[in-house]
């Protein structure tokens, strides 16, 4: 450290390094100067938050650049500032000389900070006037901070306003109103004069106000609120008193406002055309789920009832009608005083065949073309189905023509010829025997065998095809001959139990069910390999049940619950069942193998 009266400036390089009584260089003291000057720079650092006032910063300045500086018992400071003037303690006259550093914030000078020695002591110059330089500048970076948090300490409220209310009116749920004093809530507090300010939303000739709104209002800012391009009203902010606006600031806010309400009226306006939207989809989903070729034609239509009227703009006044080669279908609550209606034609196969009518027994609106097109593709959904109930009949009506064909030709044609075979192959074989060839006898014998063989295949074959007994004995009686045919064609063991003496007259009743378990029963053989199948046939409390149960490893690709398969016999096994109205269902039993299980009620 330089001697009293005598600077840095002045004292030679090797002042710096002269050795001390004890034989030690200088450089211990020196670097004690710079801790004292890192721990200001550190301590002041630290210690001046934001939340400061400026004199409490001065003060915090002045509490650790003081014992930094080389005689802190002698020295003082000073901090001025925008005309204030900040000292440390013990400050007064007398001061000789002084070290000063000028105070900066945003490039403009704000003041200086002033080092004394009241004595004629000399500063460490460079090292003390860095150390000023340095604190100086930290109370510049100081000031640019603490401006930018007043700022925004004022933005806050305007932006916590705009943070509230964009939170709040995000659910498309609230209704107009709601949204309307929503932002009141949030906007009217971050007014200058939230006390005293008051505001009104008008939107399409509606008007809302915020509480206590009245008379006496003498001036105002405004916002122009649009939605989808188009002017629908405005947002006004008033006060009542002669009390000046924060303008442009609260003018800003207040556009802000407008915007975000303009884009949640936007969003609304999407919104329920959306939910419009979503009915009809919804609509179109379920009809389009629930219509199986299983139902019958009015079961689709209460079907199609159930979900259209709901999708309707005014569903709890809203009928429908299907008309269908002259039958007519009404949904509940169908009656006179029908002012108005939207109809779709339904065609079959490019064929006219009626119409869907929906009406409005009051003196309502339809959203047309919105539900004139719902309604369209309902009809349209409508013709499909029917098609495709149309096809399905068709194709087991052809299937069952063509059994009968092929089983009529077997019987008739094929097996007559092959019989005749047989007896020439048996007249053969004596003449050959005769003439005392007993080899080509053998084989002529052996020809007679196997064609009489075809002929009971072709025979039995053609029953099963025509079932003679079904026409002849009734169902009991053909599926007994059934069940024998089976064990006997493939060896196995074929079971058929009739129980509670049950009777079926209806001929269309009976060849579906014998289908059904002639389907049952060869598929049990055929692919699941079965060597026992019982077929069984009752009624119980009115209902009755056909089951083909089998001891085999099931079907192939088969939904055993469900029957879903791409086998057309299961399909028109199902089909079949649709037609009387009787569940289908394929069950796998705990002992191993499938059991088939028809039920149907009315019998």
């Amino acid at each position: 450290m330089t001697s009293k009266g005598k600077s840095d400036a002045d004292a030679s390089p090797a002042d710096a390094t002269l050795p001390t009584p004890d034989g030690h260089s200088n450089t211990g003291g020196i670097l004690r100067e710079r801790l004292k000057e890192i721990t200001c720079l550190y301590e002041i650092r630290r210690g001046i938050g934001l939340e400061l006032s400026v004199e409490n910063v001065c003060q915090q300045i002045f509490r650790h650049l003081i014992p930094a500086m080389q005689f802190p018992e002698i020295a003082t400071a000073v901090i001025e500032l925008d005309g204030r003037r900040f000292i440390s303690e013990n400050h007064g006259q007398g001061l000789t000389h002084e070290l000063q550093s000028t105070i900066s914030a945003n490039n403009k000078p704000w003041g200086q900070l002033r080092v004394f020695y009241p004595e004629d002591k000399p500063f460490l110059v460079p090292e003390e006037q860095r150390l000023i330089d340095a604190v100086a500048s930290d109370l510049g970076m100081w000031l640019e901070r603490k401006q930018i948090d007043e700022t925004l300490r004022e933005r806050l409220k305007e932006i916590t306003c705009l943070h509230e209310i964009r939170r709040g009116i995000m659910g498309l749920e609230l209704s107009v109103e709601n949204v309307c004093q929503q932002i009141f809530k949030h906007l009217i507090p971050a007014m200058q004069f939230p006390e005293i300010a008051t505001a009104v939303i008008e939107l399409d000739g509606r008007r809302f106000t915020s509480d206590n709104h009245g008379q006496g209002l003498t001036h105002e800012l405004q916002s122009r609120i649009s939605a989808n391009n188009k002017i629908c009203g405005q947002l006004r902010v008033f006060y009542p008193e002669n009390k000046p606006f924060l303008v442009p600031e609260e003018q800003r806010l207040i556009d802000a406002v407008a915007s975000d309400l303009e884009m949640w009226l936007e969003r609304k306006q999407v919104d329920e055309l959306l939910r419009e939207r979503l009915k009809e989809i919804t609509c179109l989903y379920e009809i389009r789920r629930g219509m199986g070729l299983e139902l019958s034609i009015d079961g689709a239509c209460q079907q199609i009832f159930e979900h259209l009227i709901p999708a309707m703009q005014f569903p709890e006044i809203a009928t429908a009608v299907i008309e269908l080669d002259g039958r007519r279908f009404t949904s509940a609550n169908h009656g006179q005083g029908l002012t108005h209606e939207l109809q779709s034609k339904i065609s079959v196969n490019n064929k006219p065949c009626g119409q869907l009518r929906v009406f409005y027994p009051e003196d309502k609106p339809f959203l047309v073309p919105e539900e004139q097109r719902l309604i369209d593709a309902i009809a349209s959904d409508l013709e499909r189905w029917l098609e495709r109930k149309t096809l399905e009949q068709t194709l087991v009506s052809i299937t069952e023509e063509h059994q009968r064909s092929l089983g009529q030709e077997l019987h008739d044609n094929l097996g007559q010829q092959i019989a005749a075979i047989s007896y020439q192959a048996k007249a053969l074989e004596k003449k050959i025997s005769a003439s005392g060839s007993v080899d080509a006898a053998t084989v002529a014998a052996s020809i007679a065998a196997q064609a009489q063989t075809a002929v009971m295949q072709c025979k039995q074959i053609a029953q099963g095809l025509l079932p003679f007994e079904l026409e002849t004995n009734g169902l009991v009686a053909a599926l007994q001959a059934f069940a024998s045919r089976i064990a006997s064609a493939y060896k196995i063991t074929c079971d058929f139990i009739y129980k509670n003496g049950v009777v079926i007259d209806d001929n269309n009743l009976a060849l579906n069910l014998y289908r059904i378990a002639q389907e049952a029963a060869n598929n049990a053989i055929r692919h699941g390999g079965a060597q026992r199948v019982t077929i069984s046939l009752g009624s119980e409390e009115g209902i009755l049940c056909l089951s083909i149960s089998d001891n085999g490893s099931g079907f192939a690709g088969v939904d055993n619950k469900n029957a879903t398969t791409p086998g057309m016999g299961i399909k028109i096994m199902q089909y079949r069942a649709r037609q009387l109205g009787a569940t289908l269902e394929f069950l796998r039993r705990a002992q191993g193998g499938i059991e088939v299980r028809l039920e149907m009620q009315g019998v």
